[in-house]
């Protein structure tokens, strides 16, 4: 097959009905939710005059029930019908967003009332991310599952560019409140499109097969390849995600500078999505494939931090971008195809404490360690390790050797 035919072979999930109303309604709540996180940030700014540690907190606050919660609400994704427990999520997410845009709208909202509201949203999300990750197993099975998150994930990706430009542009010509609105009636499209989805046959476990929270961490344990995916997840989260909370400080404070670092990275990662996934999903070599991408992960991440050259750093968050996005992309979807029906709701739940809830940990470390030993040797360092971790499993002859095709 030629790059093209490849290429167009990773839209097939979207021949589907179904997989195409869903994602439809997912671009449109995805863009009001970046709508929602930018102005959020905004308001946080604002309200505690300028103090970049109450960012710290309102994202501590949105996460901690993801890290804290997620091991236990993944269960319900098993034990409830997912579609249902999809639209109750966003009834709730309708519900906190629409009283916090009437409160900034009436001019009565403070910093207290912020924390509060990330933290009720963080509590849905708990049971939102491992529901809708295995909800969409249940649209696109196993044959379909990578193409289904490698679309996600473009999709995702468009999102995050459009979405905070389209933020800035409405709070100043119309004000904050009207990007917390508008997020709150896109999650009603969502919801209509799952109420359509009726038909969608949900993957259920046999009759009395039932799965304890301790049998699905024991299964993680004994199992090598789905182990090392978790060390994966663990090592892009802290050493590779958690460093871009530092461009501010590499750019000195320069917002544009800082956006345009953020950018680059944001770049590689659409790139990624748009034009690499669809050919590399159809690598096989698993494990030394994402090992391979946190090493050249580390090795840019190192790269952005020793040079002083912007041309150069651009360049390096550009590749950063790429392999952030692919290693994302894959371990998300080898969860999804290594999960024995009975606990996918849970192993998904453990999968989104590493992938969102440990962030904010990695984001406070790296914080922590910059003011002790500088900015460039902190993000050095976090890419050093990141290289180490991959270099280990590559060490592995059974994860090294791992071919999907075979399993």
């Amino acid at each position: 097959m030629s790059a093209l035919s490849l290429w167009l072979n990773n839209f097939t999930p979207l021949y589907s009905a179904h997989t195409r109303t869903y994602l439809a309604g997912q671009s449109v709540s995805m863009i009001g939710i970046w709508l929602q996180q930018t102005a959020m940030a905004l308001l946080v700014y604002q309200l505690s005059g300028g103090q970049a540690f109450a960012l710290g907190v309102s994202a501590l606050c949105s996460s901690l029930p993801i890290l804290l919660l997620s091991m236990f609400t993944g269960a319900l994704a098993d034990r409830y019908d997912r579609r249902k427990l999809l639209i109750g999520c966003h009834l709730v997410e309708i519900a906190l967003t629409l009283a916090i845009a009437s409160m900034i709208h009436a001019e009565q909202v403070q910093l207290l009332h912020i924390y509060v509201f990330a933290f009720l949203m963080g509590c849905v999300n708990s049971v939102y991310f491992p529901t809708q990750q295995a909800f969409l197993f249940d649209l696109a099975g196993m044959d379909n599952i990578r193409k289904l998150i490698s679309i996600n994930s473009m999709i995702l990706n468009v999102c995050r560019t459009l979405g905070p430009t389209l933020a800035g542009y409405l709070v100043a010509q119309v004000g904050m409140s009207v990007a917390f609105w508008a997020n709150g009636m896109s999650y009603w499209v969502v919801i209509f499109s799952l109420i359509s989805l009726h038909a969608v046959r949900q993957s259920r476990p046999k009759a009395g097969e039932s799965v304890s929270l301790g049998e699905a961490v024991a299964h993680i344990r004994h199992t090598l390849t789905l182990r090392n995916i978790y060390i994966c997840c663990a090592a892009l989260t802290m050493f590779g995600l958690g460093s871009l909370a530092l461009l501010p400080a590499v750019a000195h404070g320069d917002p544009q500078l800082t956006g345009v670092l953020l950018g680059a990275a944001a770049s590689g990662s659409l790139v990624y999505a748009v034009f690499l996934s669809p050919v590399i999903s159809y690598i096989k070599r698993m494990g030394l494939t994402l090992s391979l991408t946190l090493v050249w992960m580390g090795s840019w991440l190192v790269v952005s931090a020793l040079t002083e050259w912007l041309y150069l750093q651009l360049l390096a968050l550009f590749m950063f971008g790429l392999a952030t996005s692919q290693a994302m992309v894959t371990c998300t979807s080898m969860v999804q195809i290594l999960s024995p029906v009975a606990m996918r709701g849970r192993l998904m739940g453990l999968f989104s404490i590493i992938g969102f809830g440990l962030q904010p940990l990695a984001t406070l470390i790296a914080g922590f360690m910059a003011d002790r030993m500088g900015v460039a040797a902190t993000i050095a360092l976090w890419g050093l390790v990141a290289v180490t971790i991959a270099s280990g499993l590559l060490a592995q002859s059974q994860w090294r050797e791992w071919n999907l095709g075979r399993d």
